[in-house]
């Protein structure tokens, strides 16, 4: 063999990855079972935990691996800290496995009980390359902790108006609540389809600028609005005129709804917001609607990712009138929304129910390709106003138009400005072992010095607003959804 021959066999060599190695989460990372912590709920709540995971580990985020769950992320994640934590708690290697299937409820009701859950990640069956851990359907688990998007009471409230159909344990004496300490907002979002057929229509309705063009996603000027009237008529149960009506798109074309499974916080959020379920039940006003839900129409077909579906969760068609989904963790709506893109159903068919949806997700998570932000009654979620032409205005290189993008998305939030904005609850059983670490956590998400997460907002009470103006709220609901949002500053 030649020289160069051997030199570029030598190469290939070198620049050839190392083989994956696969094991426990013990065998690759060093973490015992006795340091891995089970905690259920918020799916919404995933990514800052792990921000906030990595804020209390020793040496920060550089020793922090995140694994995902079965391949993706809609079944939840692993957090690995592979020094110890700061609190003292671990002295070694942890890890925290959140699970994500039917969103916060779960981190409610089973904490609540100490009952056991399935669908957890194999913390036995885990790969280093690429980072990640089969799903376990059968292994039953006693979460450790909770995190909800919403309050306790919501989901009390809930079951009251037959939004939920499970009944919230009501013995609660052994179980430690911790809310109205941070909060993160929702908003709507639309496939990039609706996205644009919108601004076409607000454009020629002389609401947004004549110079706004059809396939300009910035946050901001040419950002469409939807009203909370507008989404209450979309998501109302006894409506099912207005998604096929043109009242958004200006044209035939009907909506789908990528709602979330009735067990979610961002779906709780949601239908405290905008039907005012389960705050309205009061008499003698009740003051509330419920929401349109699969199986409204009488049949349903359920799909699960475990079997080998693209997605988990119901989907109803309404006989071929509409689609109405409802999806088991964020990833699972939101799929169900870029896929509407190309004309497919949420378990990735294509169907004849055209290129529109629309659904709530939360602010922690980026807009990406096929899916967007709207405005909530004018006020943009990821964008804020700022005088035209100043240094906020063209940062980035940006048109003077007046509005500057908010990657953290809560400027407007924090300010007042933006109100879809719940605090979340973190709860646990009085007689956990790891109580330290689940309140360093909690303290942890409550500090602006300590995690800046996207979409995640510190309530007003330890810290202020005033010298934390993109951070930490200028009031505090005090853990109440149900309650109006009174400035302190």
């Amino acid at each position: 063999m030649k020289l160069s021959q051997i030199a570029l066999a030598v190469a290939a060599l070198a620049a050839a990855p190392a083989f994956a190695a696969t094991g426990s989460l013990q065998a690759l990372f060093g973490v015992t079972p006795a340091n891995t912590v089970y905690i259920s709920g918020a799916s919404a709540l995933s990514g800052s935990l792990t921000n906030v995971i990595a804020a209390n580990c020793a040496g920060g985020a550089a020793n922090v691996k995140s694994l995902t769950i079965g391949g993706g992320t809609s079944d939840g994640r692993v957090t690995v800290c592979t020094t110890s934590s700061l609190d003292g708690r671990f002295a070694g290697p942890f890890a925290v496995v959140k699970r994500d299937t039917n969103g916060s409820f779960e981190g409610v009701g089973p904490v609540i009980e100490q009952s056991a859950l399935t669908k957890w990640a194999d913390v036995n069956n885990c790969s280093d390359a690429p980072l990640n851990c089969a799903l376990d359907s059968t292994t039953a688990i006693v979460p450790h902790a909770g995190l909800s998007d919403v309050d306790t009471n919501v989901w009390i409230g809930s079951f009251n108006t037959g939004a939920l159909s499970i009944e919230v344990p009501t013995d609660t004496a052994n179980t430690v609540f911790n809310g109205g300490f941070a909060g993160q907002g929702f908003a709507v979002m639309v496939s990039e389809s609706l996205y644009n057929a919108m601004l076409a229509k607000q454009k020629g309705e002389g609401r947004l600028p004549a110079d706004c063009a059809v396939g300009d996603f910035t946050p901001g000027k040419c950002q469409p609005s939807i009203s909370k009237e507008e989404y209450a008529a979309v998501v109302d149960g006894g409506n099912y005129a207005y998604v096929a009506n043109g009242a958004l798109s200006g044209d035939a074309g009907v909506i789908n709804l990528c709602r979330r499974v009735e067990t979610s916080g961002t779906q709780a959020s949601s239908n405290v917001y905008f039907l005012n379920n389960s705050c309205g039940n009061a008499a003698p006003t009740k003051g509330f609607k419920l929401p349109k839900k699969a199986g409204d129409s009488g049949a349903l077909v359920a799909w699960n990712s475990a079997s080998g579906d693209a997605v988990t969760g119901n989907y109803d068609d309404f006989g071929g009138a509409f689609g109405l989904f409802e999806g088991s963790g964020t990833g699972d709506a939101r799929n169900c929304v870029i896929r509407r893109n190309d004309g497919k159903n949420p378990n990735n068919a294509a169907d004849g129910l055209g290129t529109y949806a629309i659904g709530v997700i939360s602010l922690e998570n980026a807009t990406a390709a096929g899916w967007k932000y709207l405005k909530l009654d004018g006020v943009s979620p990821n964008a804020y106003q700022v005088v035209v032409g100043s240094a906020a205005d063209v940062a980035g290189g940006g048109a003077a138009d007046g509005w500057a993008q908010d990657a953290n998305q809560r400027i407007t939030t924090v300010r007042g400005q933006y109100d879809f904005a719940p605090e979340l609850e973190m709860l646990w059983p009085s007689s956990t072992a790891y109580g330290t670490f689940l309140t360093t956590l909690k303290n942890t998400f409550a500090d602006p010095t300590k995690v800046n997460t996207r979409g995640i907002f510190q309530a007003n009470g330890a810290f202020t607003h005033a010298g934390n103006e993109t951070q930490v709220h200028k009031g505090t609901r005090n853990g109440n959804f149900c309650a109006p949002q009174a400035l302190a500053e």
